[in-house]
């Protein structure tokens, strides 16, 4: 069964999807296309926070997605630059893990791993207490799914509401 991004979080809150143009900006910067389950994800719930800590930006939004991936990478491959403890999947994929999700209570950092073929995407959540990694397979719906269905959460996550907020000062509102 395939799952929807609003058959796990409900209705979509945002009715202003991403333009066409910022999906290509993104995907141009990136050298591919997104995978569905995270675009619509943004389309629907972006610039907004999930259970209270984990911050889903936008093309448009208060912190552009573009900027977002750009500076969570560097700032990624700088802090695990002599980390000898990185999944083979991650490590694999290292010059094409995007971020795409950043949460506020301890820094974690969500990202999309494309597997060997570059057909299939997984999440890792990159610790920044303790460099380690926690490698999810399965796409955004599939991680949002064990958070929401299972209650299972990322180590030192706040299990909190699932219900989505707008981000404070979002132009999107």
């Amino acid at each position: 069964m395939i799952l929807s991004v609003e058959s796990l979080l409900g209705e979509r809150e945002r009715f202003r999807p991403a333009s066409a143009e910022a999906w290509q900006a993104v995907e141009g910067w990136l050298g591919h296309e997104l995978p569905t389950d995270y675009k619509e994800l943004v389309d629907g719930f972006d610039d907004g926070i999930l259970f209270g800590h984990l911050f889903v930006p936008h093309p448009a939004g208060t912190k552009q997605l573009l900027k977002f991936m750009q500076e969570e990478r560097r700032d990624l491959h700088d802090a695990y630059e002599d980390v000898d403890d990185v999944p083979s999947s991650v490590v694999s994929a290292w010059e094409r893990v995007i971020p795409w999700a950043y949460h506020d209570w301890n820094g974690d950092v969500c990202l999309l791993v494309p597997d060997a073929t570059g057909d299939r995407w997984n999440v890792a959540v990159a610790f920044r207490q303790c460099p380690e990694f926690l490698v999810i397979n399965g796409g955004v719906a599939e991680f949002l799914r064990l958070l929401v269905r299972e209650r299972r959460f990322p180590r030192g996550w706040p299990t909190g509401d699932p219900r989505w907020r707008s981000r404070s000062g979002s132009p999107l509102v």
